[in-house]
């Protein structure tokens, strides 16, 4: 689980790193008048872990924050990420306090199983057998 954690948080710093960069390309492109990136490529690199990079870029550079359609799609994919972190978190805490068998139960369990006597029903009654009466 640490490695996990470790490779998420490697990715997630580079890939908002990545965002960043991009607006801030996009950003110096534009005062240049060159040739600009377009904005799904922003849009992705948002999408696909970089939205906290993105919305910086956009606050810090003040670039592309009062062009509506793509404020608000930015806007959306922030929501988008949210809802699936608290996902998340809701499967992971609801995994996290469900009650699992313990490995001593586990433990007694098998050696009730293995210290039956033999040749004797696991479940024997103590009352005297019900005698029938026979019909022909």
């Amino acid at each position: 689980m640490l490695i996990f954690t470790a490779i998420f948080a490697i990715y997630f710093i580079a890939i908002n790193a990545i965002a960043y960069r991009a607006f801030a390309n996009d950003k110096r492109y534009a005062t240049e008048k060159l040739r600009r990136t377009p904005e799904i490529k922003l849009l992705y690199w948002a999408t696909i872990g970089g939205w906290v990079g993105a919305k910086y870029a956009q606050q810090k550079l003040r670039h592309k924050s009062y062009k509506q359609p793509f404020g608000q799609q930015l806007n959306d994919i922030g929501t988008l990420h949210a809802m699936i972190l608290g996902v998340c978190m809701a499967v992971g805490l609801v995994l996290l306090l469900t009650p699992t068998p313990s490995v001593t139960t586990q433990t007694a369990q098998a050696s009730i199983q293995v210290f039956q006597p033999a040749n004797v029903p696991p479940h024997a009654s103590l009352r005297p057998p019900v005698v029938r009466p026979v019909t022909w």
